[in-house]
């Protein structure tokens, strides 16, 4: 029965026992069935009380409401402890239902691109899958040099000792002062930024791709790149090139214009010391690496070059008379007076500057820790995009100790003949 018969039926119940009562002459035997129609009534008001029960459940599950945990709770205290991953996601839910006015249709948005025949003719829905992204190598140096990381950006002073040219002498010399030589750079930081991507709003809510974790990667490939080309040739402020004026440029001259022979390698092996030799390796382009290096045979016909079997999956280049190849596009090729092929300890020759973004930064970009990633909503509106910028505050340091009494350096260099 529904509920609108269960109350007919109580109600009709509680009239006739009314009507009983009312009665001149009532008896025992009516005030037994005025009981049991009272019995009855009680029993149809439980079963009133169930059936809405159950109907306001249901209309709450038809709502497909999903309640909040603990609402109402405004405690400061209170921490995220989502992954990098669900966070991200729901940054692009968050970023469609912003772009759409309706929340039920941000949820459900059209993924294809429909398009109209310039003769009229019917839609048709194209499909798209995930993006195909450009590549391009930056290559190992930024992995092989020094990373001095601070959490502030004032000048610090990178001291150098150098006593390598005394040693301990005869009682019965003379007594002479033997102080290391002293000395030292001092490390400065440029404020950098990336100019900002900008995203069609219309993009932001058709495309299905993951739109934060494109922009994320885009921040540290381009930061990775920028490093791997200043760390090279530098950026005419606070961060030196190893291979131009100013940075690692002794060693020899090539003994063959413009073609790296046998001796120029085994010439860059004898002119670092011995003290770098751990921890050095071999750094190039990979148009010195495939044209000339890989050329180079000893007097049986073997090549000196010996390439990694898993290249192809590791990314490393292989090992050159036993020292590992790192490739740096942005070395020069082997020209008259370039300094074209580098050897040494990088991690001891050069000090890169980063200063971490603050713990309280949400934007912070993962991985590197030095990236601030900001949205710009305002700026770009009046052409409904959406701007993506990040920053960054770096510095780099020739660091060559040796500097201060003409010792040997911790990186030589072959230069082109």
């Amino acid at each position: 029965m529904t509920i609108k018969e269960l109350r007919e039926k109580r109600n009709k119940l509680l009239v006739d026992a009314q009507a009983i009562m009312s009665g001149a002459n009532v008896t025992a035997e009516h005030r037994t069935q005025v009981d049991a129609m009272l019995a009855e009534s009680n029993t149809i008001k439980a079963d009133i009380e169930r059936l809405e029960s159950i109907e306001a459940e249901t209309r709450t599950s038809s709502n497909r409401i999903v309640p909040r945990d603990n609402p109402g709770n405004d405690n400061p205290t209170y921490m995220d402890h989502r992954s990098w991953e669900e966070r991200r996601v729901a940054t692009n839910r968050a970023l469609r239902t912003w772009f759409s006015s309706d929340p039920e249709v941000s949820r459900t948005f059209e993924r294809r691109d429909l398009t109209v025949g310039s003769n009229g003719s019917v839609m048709i829905p194209v499909g798209t899958s995930d993006p195909r992204i450009a590549q391009q190598s930056y290559g190992s140096v930024y992995d092989l040099v020094n990373k001095m990381r601070t959490t502030t950006g004032e000048g610090i002073k990178i001291p150098y000792l150098n006593d390598t040219a005394n040693l301990f002498v005869l009682n019965s010399a003379s007594v002479t002062v033997t102080d290391p030589a002293t000395g030292g750079v001092t490390s400065q930081v440029d404020d950098i930024r990336m100019n900002p991507i900008l995203i069609e709003n219309s993009l932001i809510q058709d495309v299905g791709f993951d739109l934060v974790g494109y922009i994320t990667t885009a921040c540290q490939t381009r930061y990775l790149r920028t490093m791997s080309k200043w760390i090279t040739v530098g950026n005419t402020s606070n961060v030196a090139g190893y291979a131009v004026t100013g940075g690692y440029v002794t060693g020899l001259t090539g003994a063959t214009t413009l073609v790296t022979k046998y001796a120029d390698i085994v010439g860059a092996i004898a002119a670092l010391d011995p003290a770098y030799a751990i921890g050095a390796a071999f750094v190039m382009n990979n148009a010195t690496l495939t044209n000339q290096i890989m050329n180079i045979t000893d007097t049986n016909g073997r090549p000196i070059f010996l390439p990694f079997n898993d290249g192809a999956v590791s990314g490393f280049t292989g090992t050159l008379l036993g020292f590992p190849v790192k490739l740096n596009q942005y070395s020069p090729n082997n020209g008259v007076g370039n300094f074209y092929l580098h050897f040494g300890n990088f991690e001891a020759g050069y000090t890169l500057r980063e200063v971490q973004a603050s713990p309280d930064v949400p934007s912070k970009v993962p991985g590197l820790g030095t990236i601030m990633l900001r949205r710009l909503d305002e700026r770009y509106a009046e052409l409904n995009k959406t701007g993506f910028v990040a920053f960054a505050r770096v510095g780099g340091s020739i660091t060559n100790p040796g500097s201060v009494n003409g010792s040997p350096a911790p990186i030589v260099c072959v230069i082109g003949r």
